[in-house]
């Protein structure tokens, strides 16, 4: 009988020492970002002071400086968009620091209490269908307009007709695809991939049709990337949104390229915000 309990107190004793570490385990996992840990030290004072940074690259800088070091970088990385000979390589990035705090303050959804979660996060980014009448300040034109007039995912390249958003669950690994109607370059269709663990979040958007801009083709399918990566700084969450793009070189519309390209991420960072 005492040999019994005694085996028993052990099978105890080890069950509980495994679930110990499991939880230890579990809990590690979720804990939140340090920006001196994910950043560039010498953007971080920047950060905290102005939050958010950009980084305009020139023609010859290729390397991305503001990438954080998160678990998703190397798929940005890997998916760079290779610039041709004699046409325009945009890359643009921009960093921004939001208290979750504020995302409560901006929620327009009207639900209480405010979800801020990294789940939240990931239905937002999965809204495609919300991004419909999306505000951007066009700089050509000195003044505040519509960045997408229409907009909806779709089930395949094969089968376009609209479908609702698929942003139930997570989203690791997901693929979608989109239909966008953008002010400056028409109508396009987008590929997009979603990764997602407890406490980070990417979207990664490439064209899949071509980009026009007027009667020009102004960027061929695959040349252009929207990347957003949104990691959990405990009250606050790190946002970091690139755009990469290799398009054709005309001096005529190359400044307002420019414009277009850099004013889109200021507007999906401000839709961002409003949608919690």
């Amino acid at each position: 009988m005492q040999q019994r309990m005694e085996i028993n107190f052990f099978r105890f004793f080890f069950l509980f020492i495994i679930l110990s570490i499991q939880v230890s385990l579990g809990a590690e996992s979720v804990q939140p970002f340090k920006l001196d840990e994910i950043l560039d030290k010498k953007y971080v004072a920047e950060l905290r002071a102005k939050g958010n940074v950009q980084f305009v690259h020139d023609e010859k800088t290729e390397e991305l400086k503001l990438l954080p070091a998160s678990k998703y970088a190397e798929n940005i990385r890997n998916g760079r968009i290779k610039k041709e000979k004699d046409n325009l390589g945009f890359i643009t990035e921009s960093l921004y620091l939001v208290d979750k705090k504020t995302l409560i303050e901006n929620s327009t959804s009207g639900i209480k209490p405010v979800d801020t979660s990294m789940n939240s996060v990931s239905r937002i980014l999965r809204s495609v269908s919300k991004m419909q009448g999306m505000i951007y300040y066009s700089n050509s034109n000195k003044k505040e307009q519509v960045l997408y007039n229409k907009t909806y995912m779709f089930a395949s390249p094969d089968n376009t007709d609209p479908i609702p958003d698929q942003n139930i669950g997570n989203a690791n690994g997901q693929i979608s695809y989109c239909y966008q109607h953008d002010h400056t370059f028409g109508g396009c269709n987008y590929k997009l991939n979603y990764y997602q663990s407890a406490n980070e979040m990417t979207a990664l958007f490439n064209n899949i049709s071509w980009m026009m801009f007027g009667p020009f083709k102004a960027v061929k399918p695959g040349q252009m990337r929207i990347d957003i990566i949104v990691m959990d700084c405990g009250n606050q969450y790190l946002m970091y949104m690139a755009t990469d793009t290799n398009c054709i070189r005309l001096s005529i519309i190359e400044d307002q390229l420019n414009d277009s390209f850099s004013a889109r991420i200021d507007a999906l960072y401000t839709w961002f915000i409003k949608q919690f």
